[in-house]
Parts: structure tokens; sequence; C-alpha cells
């Protein structure tokens, strides 16, 4: 068994509210946490005067942006960090929820009431509501996060090339709205547990809240901007 370490962001937003928008998360995941030292390797090629990074929408930021297209694929290529993206309209999220319930495999515990999502029957914590876009946005992205740890665990070898039975996640996801309280934080580490012990993944996902205001991988993910 391994452990990895994952950082992730999204664009423009978590919460689908326009159909027709097109939202995309970034997920930066390595066995050592390499992405967190990315700001500081990133930041002077692409900032010399402050050498921080940039937020990638900044106004007259093209010539960062190039460079960023130029700089990041060198980087990357040299690192032993996964870069995995997703680009989904917010229809498509919306549309999916009922059966990415029940692939997730709590359809015992989310009752979807037109814009609502009442969840329930939970052992380690009291019943609550989420709206229904919320909630779509959050079980779509752990569908995600899902398919992706399959895939980089099949990527992964030992020491004498044999692949790995098992790999947890150490997830430090972008904040939610409300923060580690609010009901998208809540949920995500609801899908995440439940994603384990059905195992949809091979291993643990460890939901670290307390990092949510201070995973330096989150800020290659904005600042240098994966998404973009």
């Amino acid at each position: 068994m391994t452990m990895l370490i994952a950082s992730m962001d999204h664009s423009p937003q978590e919460i689908p509210n326009h159909r027709d928008v097109w939202h995309t998360s970034a997920l930066l995941v390595s066995v050592s946490a390499e992405q967190w030292g990315w700001g500081e390797t990133l930041g002077p090629l692409l900032n010399p005067q402050r050498k921080k990074l940039r937020k990638w929408a900044a106004r007259r930021a093209d010539r960062y942006r190039s460079e960023f297209r130029r700089q990041f694929p060198m980087v990357l290529a040299g690192s032993s960090v996964f870069a995995l993206g997703l680009s989904v309209q917010g229809g498509t999220i919306i549309d999916s929820l009922p059966e990415l319930i029940a692939q997730m495999g709590l359809d015992q515990n989310l009752r979807v009431s037109g814009q609502q999502v009442t969840i329930v029957g939970l052992a380690s914590g009291p019943n609550f509501t989420i709206s229904t876009v919320q909630a779509a946005s959050v079980i779509y992205l752990m569908h995600f996060i899902c398919r992706m740890h399959a895939l980089i665990r099949d990527e992964l070898r030992d020491g004498e090339g044999a692949q790995f039975v098992s790999c947890d996640w150490q997830i430090s996801p972008d904040n939610f709205p409300l923060g580690v309280d609010g009901p998208m934080a809540a949920l995500f580490s609801i899908a995440a547990n439940s994603a384990a012990n059905l195992r949809l993944v091979s291993g643990n996902l460890r939901v670290l809240t307390h990092y949510l205001h201070g995973d330096p991988g989150v800020d290659v993910c904005v600042s240098g901007n994966v998404k973009g």
C-alpha cells in the first residue's frame, strides 16, 4: 500500500448554476506532495517581478498565460506528479445526479426533491439538506476522483515493479461554500467514505478539511491555473 497527496481546484466555481457554462476541475496527485513546491518553482519563471503565481483571469495576463503554457509542461515532465483535468457543462452535472447517486451507493441516503436534496440515515451525524446543484457538483466530483484513483493506481509500481494492490489518497479539496462546516464539505466526506466502503476505490480517501485554506498545491491549480 502507498498513499498519494491530491490537490484540486475548480473553475468557474463548484456550483453548476447555469446549464451551458463549462466547469473545469484540475487535480494534481503525487506520492511526496511534490506539487506543493511548484508555486516557488513556477512563480519566478512566470512572474519575475513579484516571483509569485498570479490569477489566470487577471487583467493584462496574456504574457503570463503564454509563459505558463510553455513552462508548466516542462515542470510536469520532470516530476512524478499526475496532472488530470475534467471539463463538463453544468447541465450534464445536474442531469447525471440520479445515476451517480446510485453508482456511489448513496441512493438510500440522498433524497432528491426538486431543488433540494435531503441527506438521511447517517450513522455519523444528523440529517441535513443541500441544494440540488451543490449536491450534483459534489457527487460528480467524487465520481471523477474515483475514476482517476483507479487510473493512477494502475500506473503506480513499487520498488520491484509490481502494481500496488491498494492506494490511499489524502485529498485537500478547494474551499467549498460555507467552509468545512458547510453542506458541500459534509457531503464530500460522506461520498468519500461511501466510495471506500463499497470498494469503488482500492484504498481509502482521506479528506483533510483543515487543509482547505492552506494546501499549497491548490495555489498551482488556481493561480498557475492548470484549469486554464
